[in-house]
């Protein structure tokens, strides 16, 4: 389900998406507030915490998606799929499936004539907004990328061109240029995997 605003005077359209209807855009004021907290902070590197982490949809193909907020929360969904699907339809696909498989996801963009930009993302409690528009420009959702058995680069590509495969994986980063954290801890590994592989399952029968 997703709505187009109407333009306005040299302002891009911008693009909805919501399972709990909450609107992310309005609360963007707060959002920057957080960032100009941030920047008082010694240093520009966010500890992240393995928050949760469930599994969307069926398939033999699996990518690994990771968001972590500016709070120091980190959620990963585990696609599953046939094929390829490219980066926004990944999003789309976590948009979809959610309250499926147990949390709330809303995501904000903004429509220009090249694509579409990721500007915010909720997650349960977490929420981030922002279009590198406060200085030091870094307020925004940084796109990063992996293929299978490879280290994290930042996407020189949008959502929209990124074909994910089996085994790649995305992360979002907000309000800081660092890599995506390192998640999650073995043993954490061990808990839920199982968790994922049986719900997958259940899905597939």
């Amino acid at each position: 389900m997703a709505s187009v605003l109407p333009n306005t005077p040299r302002e891009p359209a911008r693009i909805r998406w919501s399972n709990n209807m909450s609107v992310l855009h309005d609360r963007s004021l707060a959002f920057r507030c957080t960032i100009v907290t941030a920047m008082l902070a010694p240093a520009c590197s966010i500890h992240a915490d393995l928050v949760d982490r469930w599994g969307v949809g069926t398939g033999d193909s699996t990518a690994m998606i990771q968001f972590d907020f500016l709070s120091g929360s980190t959620y990963v969904v585990d696609l599953f799929f046939d094929g390829s699907l490219s980066g926004q339809e990944a999003i789309e696909m976590i948009a979809d499936g959610s309250t499926e498989a147990g949390f709330a996801f809303s995501y904000d963009v903004i429509s220009y004539s090249f694509g579409d930009f990721l500007v915010g993302i909720e997650i349960d409690s977490d929420v981030d907004y922002g279009d590198g528009s406060t200085p030091p420009y870094v307020d925004y959702w940084h796109y990063w990328t992996s293929e299978p058995g490879t280290a994290w680069s930042e996407s020189m590509i949008g959502f929209g061109d990124r074909i994910l495969t089996d085994g790649a994986a995305d992360a979002w980063v907000f309000g800081t240029s660092d890599a995506p954290a390192t998640i999650p801890a073995p043993a954490t590994i061990a808990i839920l995997i199982p968790a994922i592989a049986g719900r997958r399952r259940r899905r597939a029968d």
